[in-house]
């Protein structure tokens, strides 16, 4: 069985260099990408990307009342059409009350991929997109 102490010393040197070499690539890797991230959320400028969300109520409930009302029911508690079985969610909740703007804003325009949410990013405008988050705050359960 070799060991370290018997290996040639030049060969024990290649493979630190080599593990040292492959170490620093890896890092500026992976340091590399995370502002080409940061890059890429700036041009994306989507209002998912975005933590604050300042829009009009008001006309949050018009677009609410027009799209949202059928599952989410009147007051956005999920006790709208039952659709084959899905579970819809109760957005007056404290739980749906206590997510992040930006989470809201994801789950408008992503929906929920295998669930009965549909995607609204091609449908709702930007400014659209912040309204309606910002309704849904006023459905909190006093």
């Amino acid at each position: 069985m070799t060991t370290l102490a018997n290996l040639p010393s030049t060969v024990y040197r290649r493979s630190t260099l080599r593990c040292l070499v492959t170490g620093i690539i890896y890092a500026a890797a992976i340091c590399a990408t995370v502002p080409m991230e940061a890059a890429l959320a700036q041009n994306l400028k989507t209002p998912a990307l975005t933590t604050a969300v300042e829009g009009d109520a008001a006309a949050g409930k018009i677009l609410f009342d027009q799209h949202c009302v059928t599952c989410h029911g009147p007051k956005g508690r999920g006790d709208g059409l039952e659709i084959a079985g899905a579970t819809v969610a109760d957005l007056s909740s404290p739980t749906t009350q206590r997510k992040l703007n930006a989470d809201l804003l994801a789950t408008i325009h992503e929906g929920r991929p295998g669930k009965v949410m549909p995607s609204w990013h091609y449908r709702l405008s930007p400014e659209q997109s912040r309204d309606v988050p910002t309704y849904i705050r006023t459905l909190k359960r006093k």
